[in-house]
């Protein structure tokens, strides 16, 4: 099926002559990092007793055990809803959706970031939202301001994937990173509305809503566990390809998967919500949630080991993380057939998702400002991650799960380090594709940092 308009027709070059994709990007991107910093460093500092007492308690209006106990709740809903979901998806694909495409701009950049500004001020109220003495109804808002702002964002990754290639760029000639965010965003446009319904009826029933609150967000899990691995996915297969020198193997296999996870989930989580309601998520459809994400999964992680094993697979940065990923993809695999699976997946898919973000923030970063990160840094930034994602999954209480947070804690502040350096540091002239060989798609050649005069 042929799609596209004139813009990208002038040739790849010409790609970042419009700056509002990579400024929209880098929105979602610093939002992500705000975001995960503050809800991330507030959770290990809860769990490792490092705030103060009294400074606690008059933010919670003197129900310290009651914001403690909500934070220790929604923490998994703050990084996914605000860091891993606008990071991979309108972070990352804003940035370089439009690239692949050879796109000179996003089909509705107003619309885009008019979706920014929403998740941004949600996720502000969410945060006031934490503390017992803030009225339910404003995180119920916040969550409804949140799925408007991501149907937006969702909205344009769509009418960009199928609207502003090159005239006569058939949909399956498409790099899988394009294909994931088209997939990813087809996937909100279903459930977000749906679960804008739900808020919606929260909303008006009144009385206690953190309950109920409670209850939506954990009966959003099996999508919201597919809306992470769809544009994950996407990053780490470029990065397979890329540094195995080789293209993706079974790349049909990877589509088909890709598809059944996006579609299907959907499906299955709308239908049953609205048939039923909360209390028609019995275990039998949670299963059937976890086959249409588990399945394609595995057909994933096949079509990658025939990747490396055709190829030359390179050590780097990029590489590690994106091997991290695969070993919580497995993980969570097996995870999954253990008594409450879905809750384990749930965390391994959080971490994994995590992996992936990072893994796409070292491979892409000399294209966004202009030089790498510091591999130094960035391992010790890795060796954390991995210690404290290990402790944390391995035992989320006791002196085991403390040490995870704190681990956790110094691998953000490494973190923050290296994005300081990154945007204080000025741009050096790298190569456009500074990766070698393997890096084959049109973002490579591109300059680095992509400019607007390009």
């Amino acid at each position: 099926m042929p799609t596209g308009t004139g813009f990208g027709a002038d040739g790849v070059r010409q790609a970042g002559g419009n700056r509002a994709y990579r400024t929209i990007g880098m929105l979602y991107l610093v939002m992500a990092i705000v975001a995960g910093l503050a809800g991330g460093l507030l959770a290990v500092s809860l769990q490792a007793g490092l705030l103060p007492h009294a400074l606690l308690s008059a933010w919670a209006g003197g129900n310290v055990a009651g914001a403690v106990e909500r934070i220790g709740r929604r923490h998994g809903m703050l990084m996914v809803f605000f860091c891993a979901l606008p990071a991979l998806t309108g972070g990352f694909g804003n940035w370089f959706v439009p690239l692949l495409l050879r796109a000179r701009a996003l089909a509705f950049p107003r619309v885009a970031l008019a979706g920014w500004a929403l998740v941004a001020a949600s996720f502000i109220a969410v945060m006031a939202g934490l503390s017992p003495a803030v009225p339910g109804w404003v995180s119920v808002l916040a969550l409804m301001g949140w799925c408007l702002g991501m149907l937006f964002q969702a909205i344009t990754m769509v009418a960009t994937v199928l609207n502003m290639g090159p005239i006569g760029q058939k949909l399956r000639d498409l790099p899988i990173f394009v294909w994931a965010q088209g997939l990813s965003a087809m996937m909100a446009v279903m459930v977000m509305p749906v679960l804008a319904g739900g808020l919606t009826r929260i909303l008006l029933a009144g009385g206690d809503m953190s309950p109920h609150i409670d209850a939506l967000l954990h009966v959003f899990t099996g999508p919201e566990i597919a809306l992470l691995l769809l544009p994950s996915i996407g990053i780490v297969s470029q990065i397979i390809e890329t540094f195995s020198a080789t293209p993706l193997r079974m790349p049909r296999v990877v589509l088909g998967a890709l598809v059944v996870m996006s579609v299907g989930g959907a499906s299955v989580w709308v239908h049953d919500l609205l048939h039923g309601g909360l209390v028609g998520m019995v275990a039998p459809m949670a299963m059937v949630q976890l086959g249409l994400i588990v399945l394609p999964v595995l057909a994933v992680l096949a079509a990658w080991a025939r990747t490396v094993r055709a190829g030359h697979m390179r050590a780097a940065v990029p590489v590690e993380w994106a091997a991290g990923f695969v070993a919580l993809l497995v993980v969570g695999s097996i995870m999954s057939l253990l008594p409450g699976g879905m809750a384990d997946v749930h965390a391994a898919t959080l971490y994994a998702a995590m992996f992936a973000m990072f893994a796409g923030f070292y491979y892409w970063i000399g294209k966004m400002v202009g030089h790498v990160a510091p591999v130094m840094a960035s391992r010790v930034h890795f060796g954390l991650t991995v210690g404290g994602t290990a402790l944390s999954l391995l035992a989320f209480h006791g002196m085991p799960g403390v040490m995870g947070a704190v681990l956790m804690g110094l691998s953000m502040l490494v973190f923050a380090g290296i994005v300081v350096q990154a945007g204080l540091r000025p741009a050096a002239a790298l190569p456009d594709n500074y990766w070698g060989p393997g890096a084959y798609t049109p973002e490579w050649r591109t300059p680095s940092p992509t400019r607007g005069d390009a």
